[in-house]
């Protein structure tokens, strides 16, 4: 900074407040600073200038389990929130396998605190992930949880996946469909068991007997192709798939087995990845704008960093986007 204080004509304490923001530098000063910054190349050491600082302008985000669409543009959304705000995000993720040990989360988190990070955004599905941050984080930093159902009692927001389902039921109910089947993801996910408990509620309030359910074991195609080449296709008109990468998989195999959509059976998903309008036939489902989750989280951990108080849970809504994959059932 003595450097660059020479260069520009002024001190060294005056380059300190132009890094800083922390007191006043004049516009022409301000210019003169940045001109011998980039003359001699001159980068501020941000690990020094946290150990003087309250506040580092870092973010921890912490992920669990494979990436998909969602959890992809979820990261994307909370990336463009902190290149916005000049923030850095310090990611840290870990493999979901049979589920990360409690200990493999807190020493994750403990590690972000170590770093002085302002604040924490953790993207995960843990048993118990509360109590976690309870015995970990105490009051050392502030948390965001983006979570998967909306009643988690630390600062949250929510996909509304119980909205989708419905808005996707009631799709379904309305055209005619009484024979309707929920293809689930992960049988941990509070967003496949959020989605499940909306199919229950809509077959519920239409008087329907619910269907057993057809049980997926995660988000990909895959597990939805190996659904699709087991159900009884008879058994039912219509499928609601827990996602779109389900249904993908789905329609592949009842092609495979003779079936056309949506002659045979309709069948809607849940996110509308930018794919699913070119799906054969394009696939109905609710979207669910998980850039904007992203973002949204990230503008909560600023604001619970800048005002120390606790933020209203938000919750994402969802959007029923209609397309060939479902039809009446009266002209099937």
């Amino acid at each position: 900074m003595s450097d660059v204080g020479r260069m520009a004509g002024v001190s060294a304490q005056t380059v300190s407040r132009f890094f800083t923001g922390t007191g006043y530098v004049g516009e022409e000063t301000r210019l003169r600073i940045q001109h011998a910054i980039d003359a001699l190349g001159y980068r501020p050491n941000r690990i020094a200038r946290n150990l003087h600082v309250s506040r580092t302008d870092t973010i921890g985000v912490l992920t669990v389990g494979d990436f998909n669409y969602g959890s992809a543009q979820t990261l994307t959304g909370m990336s463009a929130g902190a290149q916005d705000a000049d923030v850095a995000l310090i990611t840290t993720h870990l493999e979901q396998g049979e589920m990360p040990r409690p200990r493999q989360v807190q020493v994750a988190i403990e590690r972000m605190i170590s770093m002085r990070v302002d604040g924490i955004i953790i993207s995960a599905r843990i048993e118990g992930l509360e109590g976690i941050l309870v015995e970990t984080v105490r009051d050392d930093v502030p948390v965001v949880v983006i979570a998967g159902r909306p009643d988690t009692s630390v600062d949250s927001i929510v996909a509304d996946s119980f909205t989708a389902g419905s808005l996707v039921m009631q799709h379904l109910l309305e055209l005619g469909h009484r024979s309707i089947v929920y293809l689930a993801g992960p049988v941990d996910s509070d967003e496949s068991r959020e989605r499940e408990r909306a199919y229950h509620r809509a077959m519920s309030r239409a008087g329907i007997p619910a269907l057993p359910i057809v049980a997926g074991g995660d988000w990909t195609s895959i597990a939805g192709y190996n659904a699709g080449l087991q159900v009884e296709f008879s058994s039912f008109t219509a499928v609601f798939a827990g996602n779109d990468e389900l249904a993908l998989g789905f329609m592949a195999a009842a092609r495979e087995r003779g079936h056309s959509i949506p002659d045979d059976f309709s069948i809607a998903g849940v996110d509308d990845m930018p794919e699913a309008r070119f799906f054969a036939p394009a696939l109905t489902t609710a979207r669910l704008d998980f850039s904007a989750l992203g973002r949204g989280a990230f503008d909560m951990i600023r604001r619970r960093v800048d005002t120390g108080e606790p933020q209203d849970r938000i919750l994402v809504a969802p959007q029923l986007v209609v397309r060939r994959s479902t039809a009446a059932l009266s002209t099937r």
